[in-house]
């Protein structure tokens, strides 16, 4: 019965970390460095290395030779000594499988699908024009109250260069579903640590001027959000930052309270999926029949397929989908049933959203406490489409830069925002006219941030 209720609620979401920022694991229980006797070294390889040969979606292991793996990881594991070397190789042996789904936990991180935590630094540090920049300063924080900004550029982290200690963590993370993925991890464990330690963070502003700022690792639990507010024009604003039962109720009373809004934008630029579930609901709002949204298959060939249900609230009017690379898994879902049923334009700050759209149905837990999300299932779209490492193209690209950031503009909702308008005024083949529009000048950004609950972040 606790399987079946298991595969019910398959879990997407990339990293914990991915889902919500820069973060490090929960605090350690006990210090990393303490020895970890040969035989549990040993039997918590061999049940990791196991329940991947038995479960993983991919009975070709994605073309690597996982029995290879199991002959040269082992003596690198035998050598181990402590938890903190255990783990890491762990990591190695997984990251060759180029899947950013499969993931450990060592017993010191204190994963727990079910409430997303970690440790913060108060800033979220993404590569914008080829350099690591501030792209989100977390209000009230230290980081704040430091005088750090959005749009600079962090140069050091505890005096070692910063693209130093990218590549440093790109290597220890080894492959992921895209490179946008793995340029994502490194960034988000760019500030690595327990918590309640400091680390040395230097920028580089505008000005060129440079200095260095001492910010404290917190440890936080982060809350699935429904953020919603109402723009100009009558149009509606929602965030999602993750896909969970919890925000299934607050999701129905938003829409509830929007429907006399011309136009939506729906924003998923920061949310890295959460339970397929919700997806589907939040995606029935805006589908007037019961519409295939795509289907999950695991290593035996069982084909799952999600399907939306009719709802009395249901919005019909133009709908804008905000995505960036951190959009991973459920958003991604979500945004491509929304392009293939023509129903909503998809917004994106890159190329192409994450890429990483597999199915995690359990975690298991490992001998000595740590844990272990494997892939257990493959997913395409109603059109037959694979979103695993390709990801979604946006119908158009807004792409973020530093400047932007430092003059507080969010291009992409000021963009979004324009479509809609244009779609209101013109009818829906207004996208194709090639023209634009000239709206007074909008601080939305600032209506937004300004509000006590935002939470908005690039």
């Amino acid at each position: 019965m606790a399987r079946k209720f298991l595969s019910t609620f398959f879990i997407f979401g990339l990293l914990v970390c991915l889902l919500w920022g820069v973060r490090a694991p929960q605090a350690q229980t006990q210090p990393q460095s303490q020895p970890v006797p040969r035989d549990v070294r040993l039997n918590v390889f061999e049940q990791v290395w196991r329940a991947i040969y038995d479960n993983y979606y991919d009975r070709n292991f994605r073309g690597l030779d996982w029995r290879l793996q199991r002959d040269v990881f082992r003596p690198q594991i035998e050598s181990a000594n402590t938890n903190l070397e255990l783990y890491r190789v762990l990591r190695q042996m997984i990251g060759k499988l180029g899947d950013a789904h499969t993931r450990v936990y060592s017993p010191e991180d204190g994963f727990d699908r079910y409430r997303p935590s970690g440790v913060t630094v108060g800033i979220v540090v993404r590569r914008i024009e080829g350099r690591a920049i501030v792209s989100w300063v977390e209000p009230g924080s230290e980081a704040e109250r430091q005088g750090i900004r959005a749009g600079a550029a962090v140069t050091a982290v505890d005096g070692i260069p910063v693209e130093k200690t990218l590549a440093r963590l790109r290597e220890e993370i080894g492959d992921s579903s895209t490179p946008i993925a793995l340029d994502l991890q490194s960034f988000d464990r760019l500030f690595y640590g327990p918590r309640d330690t400091p680390v040395s963070v230097a920028f580089m502003d505008e000005t060129g001027h440079r200095r260095t700022a001492t910010l404290m690792r917190r440890y936080v639990e982060f809350q699935r959000k429904v953020i919603a507010r109402q723009l100009p024009y009558n149009i509606g604003y929602i965030e999602l930052t993750g896909f969970g039962p919890e925000i299934e109720r607050d999701f129905d009373v938003v829409m509830q309270t929007l429907q006399t809004s011309r136009g939506l934008i729906l924003d998923l630029r920061n949310n890295g999926g959460g339970f397929v579930t919700t997806v589907t609901q939040v995606a029935s709002y805006f589908l007037d029949e019961e519409t295939d949204l795509g289907e999950f298959v695991t290593r035996q060939g069982k084909a799952t397929r999600r399907r939306t249900q009719r709802l009395r609230t249901l919005f019909r009017d133009p709908l804008v989908v905000l995505v960036s690379p951190r959009s991973a898994s459920g958003s991604e879902i979500f945004a491509a049933a929304m392009q293939e049923h023509n129903r909503a334009l998809v917004l994106g700050t890159a190329p192409a959203t994450c890429g990483c759209l597999l199915g995690v149905s359990r975690t298991l837990r490992l001998l000595d406490g740590g844990k272990l999300n494997i892939s257990d299932t493959d997913y395409r779209t109603a059109r037959g489409r694979r979103i695993e490492g390709v990801g979604v193209k946006p119908d158009r690209q807004v792409e973020i830069r530093a400047a932007d950031l430092l003059a507080g503009r969010d291009r992409i909702l000021e963009e979004a925002m324009e479509q809609l308008v244009r779609t209101i005024a013109f009818g829906p083949r207004s996208n194709e006219m090639q023209f634009r529009l000239r709206l007074p000048d909008l601080d939305v950004r600032a209506a937004i941030r300004n509000s006590p609950t935002s939470q908005v972040r690039p």
